[in-house]
Order: structure tokens, then C-alpha cells, then sequence
């Protein structure tokens, strides 16, 4: 009774359904994406490619009966060619992440059904349930079509049609898998955060460092079905310090900050993703108390005033992940000039958390 209760729990564990897809299941949704808009690409060329093989063979068929080439049947010369190009097929992801289910799945030859047990594990296998379904909705289209056309005229069909078809089936596909890539994502939370040093110096000695902090906040942006791409905003609060200053000659200590608010928009497609930032000043004041060593003492600060601004691009064409860093090179960013030079990296994260 004890090994068949356990034999009982292993089956369970192996077969069981799918979790709805969220955020966790980010890159999975992704590469399934991916892989759907070059396989509609592929066969969508393939079908005006085939189609143009055909129209050859039957103009040499006319025009060269007697050649050997022209004997042959349209559809095999087009079979050939499909075979041919096929092998071709380099999807941009070999291997779905977390999918455990069929490399293919396809109509049994000379009829409009599949085999239960491939789509049976095509649902099983998926790496969330959605991803599941809409897998199975593409073979259900296959099934539908056959049964409009009846089986002997669908499997009679020239590879030309065959590919149109695919075409169309992984254009249905890929238009549901970017909705649900746009839903896990709008059923998330994204968080912006920075981080880092800079350093300032000058041939004469002088050097000062910053550090540049800004907690995490939310930016806010549902997407539509209207546009691929879509915006999310918010604002945060970034905080600038002193943490060492050198003159020469002197031994300083520096004090204080300045506070900005930059508000940042986040640009997706659910792939790449760009960050564009206004800043404006709230104000503060960076000082700094200096001696000589020798009993003398120098005290100095700079100001920001409120209300100044600023924008630019933080990042473009990054990948979308649950947690993306990009590191920014000061020194790339503002080459050094007239003795003067600007070093260190800043960091900007964006974080993606489902919602509970």
C-alpha cells in the first residue's frame, strides 16, 4: 500500500497542470514570443518564395515539356524546395525555458486530428498554463482548417499553401503570446532605483567625490492592444553627497546634499526597453569645512536652486528582465577636457515583482 501511495504521488507531481503565467514565468513568455515572430517570418517568406518556384515549373513544364526538369510535378519540385529551406530553421530559442513538453507537434498524415497524448503533453509541458493553450489553440486552427477543407484537399495542397497557412497560424500566435506578455507585466510591479560614485578632478590637485542614491520607486503605465509598445512613469527622489574633497594644501571634511526629483519614463515592448529621465532641483547645499594644518581654517559651500532641470537618456535597447542593471562609464559619458575629468559608474536597476 506504501509504494503504490508513492508511486500515486510521483504521477501527480509529473502531470501536474501548468501554473497560471505571471512575471516569474518573464523570460519564458519572451523567448516563446521570439520564436513566434520568426517562425511567421520564416514561413510567410517561405509561402511567396514557394510560390514562385511553382510558377517556374509550370512555365518550364509549357515551354520545355520534353526536358527532363520539366517533367516533373509542380508539388514535388515545391517539396524539394520546402524540405530544402526547412532545414534552415534557426529558431532564436532552441529551448523554451521551464518547458518540458513535444519539440513538435503536428497533424497525423492524411487526417484533420492530432494524437491525444502529443497534445497532452503539450499542455503538460508548458512552462505556464497560457503558454499551454495557446500552443494547443495553434493546432486546434490546423484541425479546423483540415476539417473545412476536408482532409484529401488539405493534405493535396501545394507547399506553397502549407507554408501560408503556418504563416497565419504563428501570426495568431504571436499576437496572443504579446498579450500575455503585456498582461504579466502590467500585473506587476516596476520599481527604478540608482546608485554610485563620481569622482571630479583637475590637473591642479583638486578632487571631489559624490555619491548619488535613489531608493526605488514605482513607475506606473498600463499597455493597449492598439500599440506594441507602451510607456510607464513615476517620480523619485535622488540624493547627492560629498563623501571626500581634496584641495591642495588642504585637509577638508565635507557636509551636506542636494536632493533632485527625477521623474522617469520607462519605454517597452515587453523585450527591449529604453529610460528616458527629467530631473528638477529641490535645492540643498554641498560644504565643506578646510584647514591648512596650520591653524588656518577656510569653510566653503556650492548650492543648487530649486526648480532647475534637466533630461536625457539613461539607457536604450536593454533586454527586460525581472532584475536589469545598466552601468553607466562617466568617463564615457563626459570625456575629460581642459584638465579637467570626470570619472565612476553609476547604476540604474529596474526590478519587476509580481503583484500577490
Amino acid at each position: 500500500m506504501g509504494l503504490a501511495l508513492a508511486l500515486l504521488m510521483v504521477s501527480r507531481l509529473l502531470f501536474a497542470a501548468p501554473t497560471a503565467c505571471t512575471c516569474k514565468h518573464l523570460e519564458s513568455i519572451q523567448q516563446e514570443l521570439e520564436n513566434a515572430i520568426y517562425l511567421q517570418q520564416f514561413q510567410k517568406k517561405l509561402s511567396d518564395d514557394l510560390k514562385k518556384v511553382e510558377q517556374d515549373q509550370r512555365d518550364l513544364k509549357k515551354k520545355e515539356p520534353a526536358n527532363p526538369l520539366g517533367r516533373r510535378a509542380v508539388k514535388d519540385v515545391s517539396e524539394d524546395e520546402w524540405a530544402k529551406r526547412k532545414a534552415t530553421v534557426k529558431l532564436p530559442n532552441a529551448r523554451i525555458k521551464g518547458d518540458t513538453g513535444p519539440s513538435s507537434v503536428g497533424l497525423e498524415e492524411g487526417t484533420c486530428d492530432n494524437r491525444q497524448a502529443d497534445l497532452d503533453a503539450l499542455k503538460a509541458g508548458a512552462a505556464c498554463k497560457e503558454l499551454g493553450d495557446i500552443s494547443l489553440r495553434h493546432e486546434a486552427g490546423h484541425r479546423k482548417k483540415c476539417s473545412e477543407m476536408g482532409k484529401d484537399k488539405y493534405w493535396a495542397r501545394l507547399y506553397s499553401e502549407i507554408a501560408a497557412e503556418e504563416a497565419e497560424r504563428y501570426a495568431e500566435q504571436l499576437k496572443a503570446t504579446r498579450a500575455l506578455l503585456k498582461k504579466v507585466i502590467d500585473g506587476s510591479t516596476v520599481k527604478i532605483s540608482e546608485d554610485g560614485d563620481m569622482q571630479l578632478t583637475s590637473n591642479g590637485g583638486f578632487a571631489v567625490t559624490y555619491k548619488i542614491s535613489m531608493p526605488p520607486y514605482v513607475v506606473k503605465g498600463n499597455s493597449s492592444e492598439a500599440s506594441d509598445e507602451w510607456t510607464m512613469t513615476g517620480t523619485g527622489t535622488q540624493t547627492t553627497t560629498v563623501t571626500s574633497m581634496k584641495l591642495p594644501g588642504l585637509t577638508c571634511t565635507p557636509d551636506g546634499g542636494m536632493k533632485d526629483s527625477p521623474t522617469g519614463t520607462l519605454t517597452l515592448d515587453g523585450l527591449k526597453m529604453k529610460l528616458d529621465v527629467t530631473t528638477v532641483t529641490q535645492g540643498g547645499k554641498l560644504s565643506a569645512t578646510c584647514s591648512d594644518g596650520k591653524g588656518g581654517n577656510g569653510f566653503g559651500y556650492s548650492m543648487a536652486p530649486p526648480g532647475e532641470t534637466g533630461q536625457g537618456n539613461v539607457f536604450s535597447d536593454e533586454r527586460v528582465k525581472l532584475k536589469a542593471a545598466v552601468d553607466k562609464d562617466l568617463s564615457k559619458a563626459m570625456p575629460a577636457q581642459g584638465g579637467v575629468a570626470l570619472t565612476g559608474t553609476i547604476t540604474t536597476k529596474v526590478e519587476i515583482t509580481c503583484k500577490k
